[in-house]
């Protein structure tokens, strides 16, 4: 079955972080009252950060991608290019209501933007379909972050609800 998925970014915490440096530098300057040149390139970079990491999630949005699970197949379709089950180390899931999935694939760099994407439906069918999939085909599907216990998998919570 197909699904539709959408890049996984962090360019919501790169915009903040540049806007708080951006307000720091601007209070160094009015509360020293003096001009630093320094600063004024400064803010020149952090507004080319701003404008590259709007440019990214622009794409990341707009670029619409798509997650073919077979019921019975060994491999994945991601947006045309296709991981056959072997290949692939381990899945990593971060988050709770909108889940990033990231494919780890054994011995080979990877984009990240390539292996990491969130499902646009709100039904989580496509979680359930990816998570049976990694099941059936001797994949772990780990959970990471702050919200769980290291080295806590997928499978084994599904199975204690």
């Amino acid at each position: 079955m197909k699904h539709a998925i959408q890049y996984s970014t962090r360019m919501k915490d790169i915009i903040l972080l540049s806007l708080v440096i951006s307000v720091v530098m601007f209070q160094v300057a009015t509360l020293t009252e003096y001009s630093y040149p320094v600063l004024f390139y400064m803010q020149m970079v952090v507004n080319v950060v701003i404008v590259a990491a709007l440019g990214i999630e622009a794409y990341a949005r707009l670029v619409k991608r798509e997650l073919a699970i077979p019921t019975d197949g060994s491999s994945l379709n991601i947006h045309g290019q296709e991981i056959q089950a072997g290949q692939i180390r381990e899945i990593k899931v971060s988050g709770c209501h909108k889940a990033t999935f990231q494919i780890q694939l054994k011995g080979k760099p990877t984009r990240a933007m390539f292996t990491s994407f969130k499902f646009e439906d709100k039904n989580c069918l496509g979680i359930q379909e990816l998570t049976d999939w990694a099941e059936r085909n001797q994949i772990s599907v780990r959970k990471i972050g702050p919200q769980t216990r290291a080295g806590m998998t997928l499978s084994s919570t599904r199975t204690s609800s």
